[in-house]
């Protein structure tokens, strides 16, 4: 049953929701056509994404990337989602670049070609001239895609709120849906104003020049516009028509080892890369591969990437205490922790890898299975390491379908053994050492007036010792028959003892010249200490027999 703050809920959405009712009404159509209030599976949440249109794609897109919010199911047939959408007129194109511009396309291009590159639920890139010669790639903003996609993230609050409200979605997306609707409207935000994406393409190009036969395409900054990206018009085969690469004779082995080092060093070396590796982002051409389509990055702090190489050490020596604590340190708790299973959880986890042959191991998987791991125990990793886990995993399924001897793994430990041996890294050690030996010293120097309070407060009686131990039914029930087991041959040596006492006594009435207290104690003695015999003999059994003790 809903509870009242959930009806609430829905009013105050209702209430902020500003959207058409005909858009509800076509959104209740399609929700009626999928029978979305029987259940929702991953494949039918897809076909509803599907159905309500491209902002709905995207977003499904975006979801795919966050399995520390979303099931990992869901996380997986969102990924197969795409956005390709008819092209806008090149009239409304025109008019989104004056608009921009505030002058007429003429004055940044001597031409444009009226037919798009490529067409996408945001924008659209046409091929273009600039007066001085330059071919460049222009990406145009729909018009309008910003208060569409505010309204439809509001749209999906009020859906989310409703399938709360009706128990139609199961509950472990409803834990977390509120958390992933944030995440959604800061990346749909990023991603809907050009500038940010332009940063990114200055940053990616400029941290990948020393990597050989791998490139970006350049922005031109003095005409962009929050808008309109104009960057470098490149040529190539895109990586997603292996049959093209094919025929024009590229060894696909060798780009897949490029691709695959360049993708390492953008994580492990530099702390900045492309988060969405899919083939339909990376260009092959004579000079090497291409990477494009910026609006998807993901960074690393330096500490966080020694965190990362502290996971994979921790995964590659089959510690699990070494993990979890790496892990715990960039973690956030959303509720109570069990330490100990999840000590236990990761030991299983690397006990399943050690087994396995070092080709075989996965990186984005195991990734995804650390944090499923973590959303059981109420843990979630910054959206950073959400993202690497999702491009590690795209980036090995472009892997296994042109090079699929290639080994992710190797690359990734000459990469984290290469950087213990970097002055930063050196460094970072150093302080760490510095700081954990100056906070061992403050201990040492406060632990004699520390242990003096404490026996001075355990001479007066106001220390006291409080203890919540967690133990299972079974355990409990077994403490428990043992204890009464216990209580009860006390009792019987003490009516024997004090049988035994009366009976010196002439205490009147008595039986057999014994007094009758004295029998009855006697009696009681021996039915009590019969039945704890009984008892302690049937519970060795079931014991020693493995059965559970009644």
């Amino acid at each position: 049953m809903a509870t009242f703050k959930e009806f609430l809920r829905v009013a105050e959405i209702t209430v902020k929701d500003k959207t058409s009712g005909k858009r509800m009404k076509e959104i209740r159509q399609i929700l009626a056509k999928h029978h979305a209030m029987s259940g929702l599976t991953p494949e039918k949440a897809v076909a509803i994404l599907e159905d309500l249109g491209p902002t709905y794609v995207k977003i499904g897109q975006i979801a795919s990337n966050r399995s520390d919010l979303l099931p990992k199911g869901y996380c997986d047939a969102f990924e197969k989602l795409r956005a390709d959408v008819p092209p806008m007129p090149f009239d409304t194109v025109v008019e989104c670049l004056e608009t921009s511009f505030d002058a007429s396309w003429q004055t940044v291009f001597s031409s444009i070609e009226e037919k798009p590159l490529g067409s996408a639920s945001i924008a659209q890139v046409h091929k273009a001239t600039l007066h001085d010669g330059t071919v460049v790639a222009v990406k145009v903003r729909r018009p309008g895609i910003a208060q569409e996609m505010a309204e439809d993230i509001t749209l999906i609050k009020h859906l989310i709120a409703l399938a709360e409200f009706s128990n139609m979605a199961p509950d472990n997306l409803m834990l977390t849906i509120d958390d992933l609707v944030s995440e959604l409207e800061r990346t749909t935000a990023e991603e809907l104003d050009f500038t940010i994406e332009l940063e990114n393409l200055k940053r990616f190009h400029e941290e990948i020049k020393d990597q050989q036969g791998v490139t970006s395409p350049l922005p031109y900054p003095e005409y962009s516009t929050d808008r309109v990206l104009v960057m470098e018009y490149v040529t190539g085969t895109l990586l997603d028509n292996k049959k093209r690469l094919q025929d024009l004779g590229k060894n696909l082995p060798a780009i897949g080892e490029r691709i695959a080092q360049s993708y390492v060093t953008q994580v492990i070396d530099d702390g900045f890369f492309h988060a969405d590796p899919h083939p339909g982002n990376i260009m092959v051409n004579d000079d090497g591969i291409v990477w494009i389509d910026l609006g998807m990055t993901g960074t690393l702090t330096s500490s966080e990437r020694a965190i990362v190489g502290k996971v994979f050490r921790g995964v590659a020596l089959n510690d699990p205490y070494a993990l979890k604590e790496a892990l715990l340190s960039l973690a956030k708790a959303d509720g109570p922790v069990d330490h100990g299973m999840l000590l236990e959880q990761m030991g299983g986890m690397l006990d399943t890898y050690a087994s396995a042959d070092l080709s075989d191991i996965n990186i984005g998987m195991a990734f995804v299975d650390v944090i499923e791991i973590l959303r059981t125990q109420n843990l979630s990793l910054p959206p950073s390491f959400t993202m690497l886990a999702r491009g590690f995993l795209t980036l090995e399924g472009v892997l296994t379908d042109i090079a699929p001897s290639i080994n992710v793994v190797d690359i990734v430990s000459v990469h984290v053994k290469k950087q213990m041996w970097t002055l930063s890294y050196l460094e970072g050690k150093a302080q760490e050492l510095f700081t954990s030996t100056a906070a061992s010293a403050e201990a040492m120097a406060t632990l004699p007036s520390q242990l003096s309070r404490t026996l001075d407060m355990l001479d007066r009686g106001q220390l006291k010792v409080a203890m919540d131990m967690k133990l299972p039914h079974d355990v409990k029930g077994t403490l428990y028959q043992v204890a009464s087991l216990l209580a009860l041959a006390l009792i019987s040596a003490g009516l024997f003892v004090g049988s035994s006492i009366v009976c010196t006594t002439p205490m009147q009435p008595q039986i057999f010249d014994v007094p009758l207290l004295g029998a009855l104690g006697y009696l009681g003695a021996f039915v009590l200490g019969v039945y704890v015999i009984v008892r302690a003999v049937a519970i060795r059994h079931q014991q020693v027999n493995d059965e559970k003790i009644k």
